[in-house]
């Protein structure tokens, strides 16, 4: 198998496009004939560089940070459900609720 050279311009061409927002890096390594391991080097590269900089929501870098989790369980010491809290709403749900309907339960409340 032969080795391919990209140069630099390809390489951010290539970047620039896997790295628009919705973008899937794999459908994007395919139309340039690309692994997607490939573009996920060059992009690891790159970001550790500082060449690029990855940015989450709107223009400002933002930490993420994650919740306090606390299990309360019943007398019989088995959950029922979830309770989660997101700022000053709570979201509680059977431990029977598809995982895909608590997803978009947990979306909404986020995006409100």
């Amino acid at each position: 198998m032969l080795r391919r050279r990209w140069s630099a311009e390809a390489k951010a061409r290539i970047l620039e496009e896997a790295l628009a927002p919705g973008a899937n890096v794999s459908a994007v390594a395919r139309t340039h004939g690309v692994s997607p391991q490939q573009v996920f080097a060059w992009r690891r590269k790159a970001i550790r560089s500082g060449e690029i900089v990855v940015q989450t929501r709107g223009s400002e870098a933002e930490a993420q940070s994650f919740a306090p989790l606390e299990v309360a369980r019943e007398d019989s010491g088995c959950t029922s459900g979830l309770e989660i809290v997101i700022g000053d709403a709570t979201i509680r749900v059977g431990n029977d609720v598809a995982p895909t309907l608590l997803t978009e339960a947990i979306r909404a409340v986020r995006s409100a």
